[in-house]
């Protein structure tokens, strides 16, 4: 039994082997030929890969590149040349923004509701996703200097111009984080939907369990409702989970939870592509094809592109490579970098501490993330206690720890005793915080990393415990008194 996929149709349909038939050779030439892929179009390429990020975007025929935005070059096929996907000035990162929005009740998109940056390292080999949340204020209007959720800028700049939201939409966003955007992908919910129960369910650990009893459906509102555990999910219930935002319990009520668990989902979706089966079933790839076809908007890519995506999430699957999460949200940088803000109208908004439009800071932290991301993702504030060392140099000792680790919440405490030896550096929840403390013993230049005997008393539990004493008296033969 032949399979044969109708692209112009995206139906497939079981052609029966026929009997041999006499036909000449030339005839048989011709016939080859018109069944040349080129010629009737059969090659499918099944993905734009947010690089282990955002999963696959696959498309058909000539109806799929334009509406897609593929910018098809056969000669692309043929290259011998190891594709590589668009960077940074730098060379050093792909960095992808995905936008999220919702017209399913017919209406034409008005607000972006999910924005993330997923940024891929070429050098760490990590994959940093950066969620800013729609509260977050930019400057919508530059004529006006007009401030505005970051969520409104797609239609406000698309109301002025058609076609000039996404472009808007883009320069926000690298004013924001300082990440220079490659590719956008603008997915619409049924989409999202459609693919997950295509592939049959994302597999996601719901960290906390959690009940909404406001969650919008058409007019009116409806209660659903989360047990903490791993389950699998269908499109559905991973839309509610990841736009959920009126709960009161563990806090998960907020855009900022709420942008973790997005992230969460697009990971767990991510994983489900990638599996070896997937794309081994016709019926997956073309139901795919049809959702993305109808509902997603991307920048112009190439088969190069695509190529280098497959090659790029075959390796983060296969080598494990690990992935980080990130929202810009006031407790975000060590609480240093965005403050919850009140404008003139009376509106809550989320904007830089600095000021509206002022993006240094925040600049650097993404920076800082990118450097260390193991480290700055456990979010840890640092408890800094004198055991020995002195006042007057536990204080120079924090000034030069905070500025070797910026955006880090380190704050100097009491003075606990006055005669101990050696530094310190633990937490009272052994399942926590492990990157902080292999990071903070390595600058100290300790290996203790339990509690010591003498302190008696739970100290900060939820926090890393630095303890601060004198130098370490030596032997003379280089060993400890």
């Amino acid at each position: 039994m032949v399979l044969d996929i109708d692209l112009n149709e995206g139906e497939l349909t079981n052609i029966q082997p026929k009997e041999k038939d006499t036909v000449t050779k030339k005839e048989n030439k011709k016939e080859k030929k018109k069944r040349s892929p080129f010629v009737k179009g059969l090659i499918i390429f099944l993905l734009l890969a947010f690089f282990g990020s955002a999963g696959y975007f696959v498309w058909k025929g000539s109806k799929v590149t334009k509406a897609v935005g593929l910018n098809f070059n056969p000669v692309e096929l043929i290259k011998e040349k190891e594709p590589e996907l668009q960077k940074d000035k730098e060379g050093k990162h792909t960095n992808v923004l995905i936008v999220g929005v919702d017209s399913r009740t017919g209406n034409d998109i008005s607000n972006t509701d999910t924005l993330i940056i997923a940024s891929y390292n070429y050098e760490s080999k990590n994959l940093n996703m950066i969620s800013i949340p729609r509260d977050f204020h930019v400057e919508v209007n530059s004529k006006t200097k007009w401030f505005g959720r970051i969520n409104s800028v797609y239609s406000s700049a698309e109301n002025q111009l058609k076609g000039s939201g996404f472009d808007a939409l883009q320069k926000s966003v690298q004013d924001v984080t300082g990440l220079e955007i490659q590719y956008y992908a603008l997915v619409d919910f049924k989409a999202f939907v459609e693919i997950i129960d295509k592939v049959g369910g994302v597999n996601i650990n719901v960290e906390n369990s959690f009940t909404d009893y406001m969650y919008p459906e058409a007019l009116k509102y409806k209660t659903v409702k989360f047990v903490a555990g791993p389950q699998v999910m269908n499109g559905e219930t991973a839309l509610i989970y990841s736009r959920s935002r009126h709960s009161s319990m563990n806090n998960e009520g907020s855009d900022y939870a709420r942008a973790k668990r997005q992230q969460k989902v697009i990971l767990a979706l991510k994983d489900k592509l990638a599996e070896d089966d997937t794309f081994k079933d016709p019926q997956k790839v073309m139901g795919i094809i049809s959702s993305l076809v109808n509902n997603i908007k991307i920048s112009e890519f190439t088969i190069t592109d695509v190529r280098a995506g497959i090659n790029l999430l075959q390796d983060f699957t296969k080598n494990n490579r690990k992935s980080y999460s990130f929202v810009l949200d006031p407790y975000a940088g060590g609480r240093e970098l965005i403050e919850v803000k009140t404008m003139p109208s009376g509106a809550f908004a989320i904007g830089p501490k600095a000021g509206l439009g002022k993006y240094e800071d925040i600049n650097k932290y993404v920076e800082m993330i990118d450097s260390n991301p193991a480290l700055y993702s456990e979010k840890a504030t640092i408890y800094v206690y004198d055991i020995g060392l002195g006042y007057t140099d536990t204080t120079k000792k924090v000034k030069e720890i905070r500025e070797a680790h910026p955006y880090i919440q380190i704050i100097q405490s009491s003075t606990l005793f006055k005669d101990k030896e050696g530094d310190y550096v633990y937490t009272n929840n052994t399942n926590q915080f492990s990157e902080t403390i292999d990071e903070f013993t390595k600058y100290l230049k300790t290996e203790n990393k339990a509690k010591p005997d003498f302190i008696t008393s739970q100290t900060n539990k939820d926090g890393v415990i630095i303890l601060l004493g004198k130098p370490v008296q030596l032997s003379a033969e280089g060993n400890e008194i």
